[in-house]
């Protein structure tokens, strides 16, 4: 059985039906972080934009552990692109070659498509997670379509881990700040923290390799070399 039939078989094993579980496919950890930071995206594929928000979150929060973590479901998205087999084994192989974060970084399945069952699934008593998100994610969080009854959904969450809010397309920190002033925000404010990005990633998307890759052009200032050489390998997205 090769490889990259072992990562399909490991995302077809997560059910969302079940209480939510996180499987790892690589794990850089020898033993429970204190303090991890996880990046939740499709990675459809993983790009510089991406790359660049784990780098500078390590420099900002120190992490023992980033857990890139990609969803079984999708709040939003129906399934398209690479399967997802074929971005869990993308991003291992980006991991094994990563020698910056090599040492910090896991690579993992989840189940379940919302930040509060993703949060259970990863929460010990002992380890403390950051959501790394884009502000654009962060307004999602606050919006009540995805929940039952969220304020107390909220409050649930909160108090099982903090979220890292990264600028996308450059909103400014008074952006930030007025968003997380709102009613339904500020209760949890001090579990929200702004990290502030280069303006350069800001147009950075999946979708725009995706789009470049279809029309046969390089990619290579959109997601990192390894990337780029798996999706050429695996002839992704043509």
């Amino acid at each position: 059985m090769n490889t990259l039939e072992n990562y399909r078989i490991l995302m077809d094993s997560l059910d969302p039906q079940s209480p939510p579980v996180v499987q790892f496919a690589h794990r850089a950890a020898s033993q429970q972080p204190k303090h991890i930071g996880v990046l939740d995206a499709s990675f459809n594929p993983f790009t510089l934009a991406h790359e660049a928000l784990v780098h500078h979150a390590q420099d900002t929060f120190n992490f023992d552990e980033i857990v890139l973590l990609l969803a079984k479901t999708n709040v939003d998205k129906a399934l398209f692109g690479a399967d997802l087999g074929q971005r869990l084994a993308m991003m291992v192989n980006y991991a094994d070659s990563n020698t910056q974060l090599g040492t910090h970084l896991s690579i993992a399945g989840c189940s379940h498509a919302r930040f509060i069952d993703k949060a259970h699934a990863l929460f010990s008593p002992d380890t403390q997670i950051y959501f790394l998100v884009g502000h654009d994610t962060l307004i999602r969080i606050f919006d009540p379509r995805y929940y039952i009854d969220m304020p107390a959904e909220l409050k649930v969450l909160f108090s099982l881990c903090h979220i890292v809010s990264a600028n996308r397309e450059n909103p400014s920190q008074e952006v930030f700040h007025r968003f997380m002033s709102r009613p339904e925000c500020a209760p949890f404010a001090n579990r929200v923290h702004p990290l502030q990005l280069p303006p350069s990633f800001g147009n950075i998307s999946s979708t725009e390799a995706r789009k470049r890759i279809r029309a046969g052009d390089p990619i290579t200032d959109l997601v990192p070399e390894t990337i780029a050489q798996f999706i050429e390998t695996f002839g992704l997205y043509k």
